[in-house]
């Protein structure tokens, strides 16, 4: 018995102060996660930025408020400026325009961005405009886990995120650790930036894999499901937010999914379909995602053509003032 606790007494000797100063070591990164993390990207002060940009929708009472909810693609595609022109010549209303867009993120992350800041704190911006491409309302596990835990969720979320998104024991530690550790929340961050400093073009070479691997993947790609999307829809509905869904342009094609159409068509939702611009080519998506600077200017004025149509203008007018129920009709181009 004693020579065990010698034993023990010589491994703490040995090994105490290495434990300590990993331990020291933690709690200085992390502290210094808490106090410096929004001058990781300006993604992240985005992500911080959540609370009061929600709060901007109660700022006037005398122009149309109009939420951007998407993520890169609407940071780059919306120009608030040539929007908001475009909007007042058709209407004669200068409208109030906010953009929430993380980066890399999909309804998966809108879901609790707008559940959290706008729909629980009964904010009702005149218009909600969200942006998509692709997959990005299909039911799938969100792509930083993390970043939900530190930046958009709750413990009243627990529910939905058991059900959607942390399907085992290991997901939901994971979160659990993230909720409390900004260091361990942001972890991809810093990691990502250092293989930009020491590889050139890293993300895009690893975005490029990833494609590659995707277009050749033998695996047949299960059928694309709309769960959450539908309770999306149904929390919108009860806010009675006015919502247009806008499918926007990228360099390549895309198909809109007839089973999203049907959903859609469904629950009165205005679908706006802007994947061919006029005016915009592919030389405009530099990535072949994001577009430049003349391509935001083309997409954001049609769409503001498309967003005054006296119908859609006279149901935002109305809910300036009252409730109003789901949007009458689709815009420019649509399926239906």
């Amino acid at each position: 018995m004693r020579n065990s606790i010698r034993q023990l007494w010589g491994i703490i000797g040995v090994e105490g102060p290495v434990m300590l100063f990993v331990v020291c070591g933690l709690l200085l990164g992390e502290l210094a996660m808490r106090a410096g993390d929004a001058q990781l990207s300006k993604d992240v002060a985005h992500l911080k930025s959540f609370d009061w940009l929600a709060h901007r929708l109660e700022e006037t009472a005398q122009h149309p408020s109009v939420l951007f909810l998407g993520n890169s693609m609407t940071r780059f595609g919306v120009a608030q400026g040539a929007f908001e022109d475009e909007f007042a010549s058709r209407t004669g209303e200068v409208p109030l325009t906010v953009k929430m867009n993380p980066d890399n993120s999909s309804l998966s992350d809108w879901y609790y961005l707008y559940n959290n800041f706008i729909h629980d704190e009964d904010l009702k911006p005149d218009l909600m405009v969200v942006g998509f491409q692709g997959d990005h309302l299909r039911d799938q596990p969100p792509n930083h886990p993390g970043r939900l835990a530190q930046y958009y969720c709750d413990l009243n979320d627990w529910p939905d995120l058991c059900k959607y998104d942390l399907p085992t024991f290991e997901d939901r530690a994971s979160f659990a650790l993230a909720s409390l550790s900004s260091l361990y929340g942001n972890h991809d961050r810093p990691q990502t930036r250092l293989f930009d400093a020491l590889i050139p073009h890293y993300r895009d070479g690893v975005q490029q894999l990833i494609d590659r691997v995707n277009a050749h993947s033998l695996a047949p790609r299960p059928q694309p499901t709309y769960h959450r999307l539908k309770e999306f829809l149904k929390h919108v509905g009860e806010q009675k937010v006015e919502l247009v869904m806008v499918a926007m342009p990228i360099a390549a094609e895309y198909e809109l999914d007839p089973e999203l159409l049907k959903i859609l068509r469904e629950s009165g939702v205005t679908l706006v379909d802007c994947r061919h611009v006029p005016g915009i080519v592919p030389a405009m998506f530099p990535d072949g995602i994001h577009m430049s600077a003349d391509a935001s200017e083309l997409y954001s004025r049609y769409l503001a053509d498309a967003l005054a149509d006296p119908r859609l203008a006279k149901r935002a007018a109305a809910q300036h003032a009252t409730a109003l129920g789901p949007a009458l009709r689709s815009a420019p181009e649509l399926a239906f």
